[in-house]
């Protein structure tokens, strides 16, 4: 039997998910909290694609950098995931995706996170169809 008492347990954080994932909805990209946190709770971002690989990225910035976007409160602020509703930014994204994706529907795209760059990358081949909150077809 395992002496239990000499464990090092970690705790575990019910708030933060597993992994930096974004949702791609019908009107709506939404960020999970790992995604803050990982990239730090930023408050300017890039979002950047590259249409050839089919790849979105979200790399962090100062505010005075080209395209630099608000993003995130500071961690005590931020109290739940994050979402955008920006059409050019959601269709920009969403142009990335495999045609057989339906735009009624809600897809998840795990990504990547590069410390050095302060990078998180997501191949938008990988988008998964998310049944947990699909939208009803009209």
């Amino acid at each position: 039997m395992k002496d239990f008492k000499n464990i090092s347990f970690d705790i575990i954080d019910l708030s933060v998910n597993a992994t930096p994932d974004i949702y791609i909805n019908r009107g709506t990209i939404t960020f999970t909290k790992k995604v803050l946190e990982d990239l730090g709770y930023p408050a300017n971002v890039q979002y950047c694609i590259s249409a050839e690989a089919k790849v979105f990225a979200i790399r962090v910035c100062k505010s005075n950098e080209a395209k630099s976007t608000p993003f995130s409160k500071s961690r005590a602020e931020q109290t739940s995931t994050l979402s955008t509703g920006n059409r050019n930014f959601i269709e920009s994204v969403r142009a990335l995706m495999p045609e057989t994706c339906d735009p009624k529907l809600r897809y998840k795209v795990t990504g990547c996170f590069d410390s050095d760059s302060r990078t998180i990358y997501f191949d938008m081949e990988e988008a998964v169809e998310d049944l947990f909150r699909a939208v009803k077809a009209e």
